[in-house]
């Protein structure tokens, strides 16, 4: 085959990570089943990421009445039914059936939807969201896929729309070789780490509210989930 169009250009390239270390497209065996699996995984809790907690309380967020959110790579769900309780008409999306079937089990009676869905590949159900949040899958993406990426959160966050995120952080988890490397090396090394300034560059087309680490818990926030080695930051769409 001879490229001739995006969409078989960035399925070429997926072809160079086939050692298994892309964990953002559809697998033979479900490996995030097996990663779900293990029993003292930090992300089987039930805990809301801090950083969602601080922005509600700061009035970064709005409440959730009559707003639509989107949850990218939900896991289990547990940052799913967070918005759920803050009142968002709010939606899990994994391509993981296991995850989608546990964060059903999870969730009865909370009031939030899932989705068996590849946010890079195909559509996505609901939209458009008032806001959108990935705790942790933008940092697994190969290289070439942010473009599908950013085309996936055009086409998702309404205008004036917020969008989270959260990812490894450079020097505490996560590989800080550049895309040529890991391109030619075809090898993700366990994700990608993110700096501010990265993620700044990468969603520059937004407004950025706020970036740095992942904040810790402390007596207001309550219990919530924290690591040290994840940035976050949160961005509104313009218009």
């Amino acid at each position: 085959m001879r490229v001739a169009t995006l969409d078989q250009l960035l399925s070429t390239l997926d072809r160079l990570f086939g050692d298994g270390s892309d964990l953002t497209r559809r697998e033979p065996g479900d490996p995030w089943a097996r990663i779900f699996s293990q029993p003292d995984h930090p992300l089987k809790t039930d805990l809301p990421d801090a950083n969602l907690v601080v922005w509600s309380r700061r009035g970064l967020l709005p409440g959730g009445e009559g707003r639509a959110a989107l949850d990218i790579g939900c896991g289990l769900g547990r940052n799913t039914r967070w918005l759920a309780r803050q009142g968002y008409r709010a939606t899990g999306i994994d391509l993981s059936p296991h995850a989608v079937s546990r964060a059903r089990e999870r969730s009865s009676g909370v009031g939030a939807s899932f989705a068996e869905c590849d946010v890079l590949r195909e559509e996505i159900p609901g939209g458009p969201f008032d806001l959108v949040y990935d705790s942790g899958c933008f940092h697994h993406l190969p290289p070439h896929r942010r473009l599908s990426y950013l085309g996936a959160l055009a086409a998702c966050l309404r205008p004036g729309g917020l969008f989270g995120i959260c990812t490894f952080a450079p020097g505490r988890m996560g590989t800080e070789a550049d895309d040529l490397t890991l391109l030619r090396q075809g090898r993700l090394e366990g994700g990608i780490a993110y700096s501010p300034a990265d993620l700044r560059a990468v969603f520059a087309s937004l407004e950025l509210l706020d970036s740095g680490p992942m904040p810790s818990p402390d007596q207001e926030t309550g219990a919530v989930f924290s690591m040290d080695f994840l940035n976050v930051a949160l961005f509104r769409r313009p218009g």
